[in-house]
């Protein structure tokens, strides 16, 4: 999958390029609806309380693409225990299993997104303590250091917009981590 990013919005980095969670959750969803996977499951009514629905299933796994603010995750991984210990259906069997995938540290992201490396150390926290029946996994996005990888460069109308107004595929420079902020230098060629 290629990279997705997209210019930051945010004061003092403003267009510098950052993690595109919007690119990178529609990549997913239309890879695995090829691969016979259901999108956007609606939550039973009874625990709508916790969402709408659930970005994805199949044969009683769900999967979730947690790219927004770190304290979703748990969420994401409580409602998912409720979903295992009430026996809910996503795609026509009991829930089974839970995915969730975030990206690495090592990408530049908006203020208080979750990374890989933070969902581990919370979930192995939780799971310490018998929190969770329900098998979790947690998937992370890496991309390769000091190489020239390919991007996906999006555009999009306004900061919080989904509607996309330019996108190219371009190549970028990945540097090694800064020693502070544990992020890589990103470099558009």
């Amino acid at each position: 999958m290629p990279l997705h990013l997209k210019p930051s919005a945010q004061a003092g980095i403003q267009g510098n390029p950052i993690f595109d969670p919007i690119g990178t959750n529609e990549y997913i969803k239309t890879e695995l609806l090829k691969r016979g996977w259901e999108k956007n499951i609606p939550i039973p009514k009874q625990y709508n309380f916790l969402g709408t629905d659930v970005d994805f299933g199949k044969l009683g796994l769900i999967g979730e693409s947690q790219f927004s603010n770190y304290p979703f995750l748990l969420n994401n991984t409580i409602r998912a225990e409720l979903f295992f210990k009430a026996k809910i259906k996503f795609g026509g069997q009991n829930t089974k299993l839970v995915f969730i995938i975030t990206k690495a540290q090592m990408f530049p992201a908006s203020n208080s997104t979750l990374y890989y490396e933070q969902a581990i150390k919370q979930l192995k926290a939780l799971a310490e303590y018998g929190v969770f029946d329900v098998p979790i996994r947690v998937l992370g996005l890496f991309e390769q250091v000091d190489k020239t990888v390919p991007v996906k460069w999006t555009l999009y109308g306004r900061e919080r917009s989904r509607i996309v107004t330019h996108q190219e595929d371009i190549q970028c420079q990945i540097s090694s981590k800064n020693k502070v902020s544990n992020r890589c230098v990103i470099r558009l060629m």
